[in-house]
């Protein structure tokens, strides 16, 4: 028994050890998997959550950066280009992400690539210097960035006589390595890794500094409008004897379900049905809770604006633009929401998600014409 019971112990530790030496690290992107096996990077397995690593690994004699995201996942591979601590707190950090991929892939050999003909086909363009100058900025190379909002961004950098200087499109699927195919699968990936975290009733951060007026006794304060005034970011609120707390009131349904799209407060996580549509008129379903969705949505910076279709004495139609202005893309999401939700009924919210439409594909007129005002 005990020869038996030995013998399976060592067969389990065996394959534990196969597993262990056969794992390998998850990647946020397929580029990003192809440029690490390139470099022949020996990455661990699991590097940890949000993780900058700027002095383990290098190439041609160049410091590199590797990252990991909120899941471990490695969503960055490039040289070391700028100061970590600016990389970190700068608000287009996708940008500089790209840049510092962009000059490693031009050093990588890759079988079957012809450098030349990729670089062209990039939309890079550079006003000074080349693309070997790029390579050689350095974290203590002065760089100045000038930002287009949703169009473009000017960088350049000043060392004596060796300026490089040179602007990039504000197109996310550049930064990222990834087509429109791949990041409707990274969205659908990562949206159900999300935790459906429940905020509390206190007006949310990055609404503190919106404007703030009064109608019929509530407390209204705006982050503005997106396309047309009937496009907002709006919370309603109350005021007690000790806070200013967000509205959550069956008799002012529209109101309430208003405060919960734009931030999630509730009681308890919402469930959503959620139809992708996708490139190529595919589509797939999921069902995560609403509350991961909007978590989602914050993670990547984006901003909440909202449109009103439709009431009925039942549900209320709207459109939920989740708008990143430095990546220039949007997320655009049809919903019903019943208002039995708001009376503890066990209902779903049905929802229909475009992901990532570029910023320049969606005009002022884009849906103006289906929003009413309430």
């Amino acid at each position: 028994m005990k020869r038996r019971f030995h013998i399976a112990w060592m067969m389990i530790a065996a394959a534990a050890f196969v597993f262990r030496m056969n794992a390998a690290p998850l990647f946020h992107t397929r580029c990003l998997e192809t440029l690490s096996k390139s470099l022949q990077l020996e990455l661990p397995d699991s590097m940890g959550e949000n993780v900058d690593n700027d002095s383990t690994w290098h190439f041609s004699g160049k410091p590199l950066r590797v990252r990991t995201n909120m899941y471990g996942d490695v969503s960055h591979i490039g040289y070391k280009l700028f100061d970590s601590q600016w990389a970190a707190a700068y608000a287009a950090r996708p940008l500089l992400d790209f840049l510092e991929r962009y000059a490693l892939e031009l050093d990588v050999p890759r079988k079957g690539v012809d450098k030349a003909e990729e670089a062209a086909r990039k939309p890079v363009t550079f006003v000074k210097g080349n693309l070997s100058m790029l390579r050689n900025r350095t974290p203590q190379t002065n760089c100045v960035i000038n930002e287009v909002e949703r169009r473009r961004y000017i960088v350049e950098w000043e060392e004596g006589n060796q300026q490089v200087c040179l602007i990039v499109p504000a197109d996310y699927q550049l930064f990222m390595g990834a087509d429109a195919v791949e990041l409707e699968q990274i969205f659908e990936r990562d949206v159900k890794r999300m935790k459906a975290e429940l905020p509390g009733a206190a007006l949310p951060v990055s609404w503190e500094d919106g404007n703030r007026s009064r109608a019929d006794g509530i407390l209204i304060v705006s982050k503005g409008c997106y396309l047309s005034d009937q496009i907002r970011s709006d919370l309603y609120l109350y005021a007690t004897p000790q806070d200013t707390l967000l509205l959550a009131d069956t008799l002012r349904p529209v109101q309430t379900v208003n405060n919960i799209l734009l931030t999630g407060y509730f009681d308890r996580e919402i469930p959503l049905q959620l139809t992708v549509d996708k490139y190529g008129y595919l589509k797939s379903e999921m069902e995560i809770a609403l509350q991961q969705l909007l978590a989602y949505c914050r993670m990547e910076n984006c901003m909440l604006f909202l449109g009103i279709k439709n009431r009925t004495s039942d549900l209320l139609s709207v459109t939920l633009f989740a708008v990143n202005m430095k990546m220039a893309y949007s997320h655009t999401i049809s919903l019903e929401f019943p208002f039995g939700i708001l009376r503890g009924t066990q209902e779903k919210i049905k929802g229909r998600i475009y992901v990532y439409t570029p910023l320049q594909n969606i005009t002022e007129k884009f849906f103006i014409n289906d929003i009413k005002k309430n």
